[in-house]
């Protein structure tokens, strides 16, 4: 790892191996909590986006009882979470009638009649059924991702979380593209059954029915292969470059900060902006940082966004360095011990492979 690959490389489990044993609790705990945001407009109001927030607003690590606390919490809130985004998506797709997603034959007045239509109604309520017992399992690993914000923040936690949020926007993906396609099918359903009302060929009609439905499945099959997968994790890995970036820095080259710019209204400024995740009002900060006379160029470009030989803007979550610098509760990495041990990833899926772990308790590709 060298300065340029940090500062533009997409690399993120290799970044995060370079400075793995130099992070702070909170650190990991903030990295934690910035993959599971991912999923905060699925989860509902309440104990979930709570806990959340309760992690990324600690400034030091949670006592026992109070992990415990909110691991009760969680658990005791998940059944209704389930049940909430099960409603919401039965709501979507009731036009298909999910409820039907087990009838084999269509229900005819003589037994000689052919439905032309039938196999794409069908189609269409088992992919509704599919989308509300998908989004429930997608609601179940958000939780499994919310889960280790309340254990020991360590490598294996945000390696847990990545996984788990990973897993859950995934199956988020998957379950809402059922949900279109049980309305496509509904959709199609319909008209094809007035067209196939005046066709001669009743049977005709059903085999064009049978090769929509052959043909939508056959596609959808293909964003389940490997190359799928490795977009995935390298998309994955981006991400935590990305917030790696945000929340650790440069810890090649760390800002001069004189304290002297640590004006009330920066603080208050910076204070508002975590609290509020107000980001928006990052620019505002390094205007009010530079009335104070602040001419560190890192700290100013990225609040503004314009960091030099960066590809895309900062991704600004709770935990931006630079506020949590003017905040007082930022320092640079100390450097590497002479002593430590490279960090081996584990498996993205390891621990649903059943991989023994290594003797610190990880286990490891």
């Amino acid at each position: 790892m060298n300065e340029s690959k940090w500062l533009t490389g997409a690399d993120g489990d290799a970044m995060l191996d370079f400075v793995a044993d130099r992070l702070t609790p909170r650190q990991w705990v903030l990295l934690a909590a910035a993959h599971v945001r991912r999923l905060w407009d699925m989860l509902p109001p309440g104990v979930l986006r709570d806990a959340i927030e309760a992690a990324e607003r600690a400034e030091t690590p949670l006592s026992e009882s109070d992990r415990a606390d909110w691991l009760r919490r969680i658990e005791a809130a998940t059944p209704a979470a389930v049940e909430a985004v099960e409603a919401v998506q039965r709501d979507i797709v009731k036009s298909a009638d999910p409820d039907s997603a087990d009838q084999e034959n269509p229900v005819l007045a003589r037994p000689t009649q052919i439905a032309p239509s039938f196999p794409l109604f069908r189609a269409a309520s088992t992919h509704a059924r599919t989308a509300i017992e998908r989004i429930g399992e997608a609601m179940g690993e958000a939780v499994d991702a919310i889960r280790p914000l309340f254990s020991e923040p360590t490598d294996a936690m945000l390696d847990r979380v990545r996984a788990a949020a990973d897993q859950a926007a995934e199956t988020r993906t998957r379950a809402n593209q059922a949900a279109a396609d049980a309305i496509t099918l509904k959709q199609e359903g319909d008209e094809h059954a007035d067209r196939a009302a005046a066709a001669k060929n009743k049977r005709l009609e059903e085999a064009k029915a049978l090769e929509f439905v052959r043909l939508l499945d056959e596609g959808r099959q293909g964003d389940a292969g490997w190359e799928a997968e490795e977009r995935r994790a390298k998309a994955s890995a981006k991400q935590l470059a990305r917030l790696l970036r945000e929340v650790v820095g440069n810890p090649f080259t760390p800002p001069q900060f004189d304290p002297a710019w640590r004006t009330s209204t920066a603080v208050a400024l910076a204070r508002g902006i975590h609290d509020e995740r107000a980001f928006d009002r990052l620019p505002i900060l390094a205007d009010a940082l530079l009335d104070a006379d602040c001419d560190e160029e890192a700290v100013l470009r990225h609040l503004r966004g314009t960091e030099l030989g960066a590809k895309e803007p900062p991704q600004h979550v709770r935990g931006c360095w630079v506020v949590e610098l003017v905040l007082g509760r930022w320092g640079p990495l100390p450097p590497t011990p002479a002593d430590a041990k490279p960090r081996r990833p584990r498996l993205r899926d390891d621990y649903d492979l059943g991989l023994p772990p290594d003797d610190d308790g990880t286990a490891f590709a």
